[in-house]
């Protein structure tokens, strides 16, 4: 089942800026964050406590689930990016992080791969086309968005492209995770940029473009072979509650890390 943004956010003001909700929330532990990792948590969740006793709030964004953790609003939120100076001197910290794949999807049937080092030039050319000739046709994401910062460490020469790119009218801007898988499936030719672990637990039908002669798989990411990952950012309040402190302990214990890589996501070193 496809998250809904628009039910995420309605949640979220009424659960903190309205003051509403009901009274049982307060013993269910709330998560949310970045679009991508919504379906990551709901699985992470339901290994935890299968009678369903948490609520997972889809495309909230990192910064907005980082926001709602500094507001009380839910428990855990899962970031794409490293918690910002100003956001450590509210007392959040990172309990846990936890690396996947960072691949580029599309909708064509037999894509052919890239290197690293071509991407950014098929992402600038007006006539980039597959090897059999269908038009690639690309979306960006909001200048805020942490993908941004993630394209232009892992592509030679993305950030000079996406500058550009982002003075152009005509290309497609995808405000959430979910919004870019969308569109991808949508667009005959597509060529977007995602995670893995959204891919697999979105059950998106999109097939993943190998680089440099690499499959974007868990396993050859873990070998390796295939070196493009992101990482994602587990955040806590500074006072958790017993519930999220529970389900950190799960995700360091063998089955929490069984549990992870259920999801195409592997623990990375702090």
């Amino acid at each position: 089942m496809k998250p809904r943004p628009a039910s995420a956010r309605a949640i979220y003001v009424a659960v903190f800026l309205l003051g509403l909700g009901s009274p049982a929330w307060a013993e269910t532990l709330l998560a949310g964050g970045t679009g991508g990792a919504t379906e990551m948590l709901s699985h992470l969740l339901t290994k935890f406590a299968p009678n369903g006793d948490f609520e997972v709030m889809p495309s909230l964004g990192s910064g907005g689930g980082i926001r709602a953790v500094a507001d009380g609003a839910i428990d855990i939120a899962v970031s794409g990016r490293a918690l910002k100076p100003e956001e450590k001197e509210k007392g959040l910290s990172t309990a846990l992080i936890v690396r996947t794949p960072h691949v580029l999807a599309t909708s064509h049937p037999h894509p052919n791969g890239f290197t690293r080092r071509e991407v950014a030039s098929v992402y600038l050319a007006d006539d980039a086309a597959w090897e059999d000739g269908t038009p690639i046709r690309i979306s960006l994401r909001p200048k805020s968005d942490s993908e941004n910062a993630v394209m232009t460490e892992l592509y030679p020469g993305m950030g000079e492209a996406l500058e550009e790119l982002h003075k152009r009218i005509d290309l497609p801007i995808a405000a959430t995770d979910q919004d870019n898988a969308d569109w991808a499936e949508r667009i005959p030719g597509s060529l977007v940029s995602t995670t893995f672990t959204q891919m697999k637990m979105e059950k998106r039908d999109l097939r993943l473009v190998v680089i440099d002669g690499v499959e974007p798989t868990l396993e050859n990411f873990e070998k390796g072979t295939y070196g493009l990952g992101k990482t994602l950012y587990l955040v806590i309040s500074p006072q958790p509650k017993p519930a999220t402190l529970q389900f950190l302990e799960f995700l360091r214990s063998d089955a929490g890390r069984q549990a992870l890589r259920e999801t195409g996501n592997l623990p990375a070193a702090q």
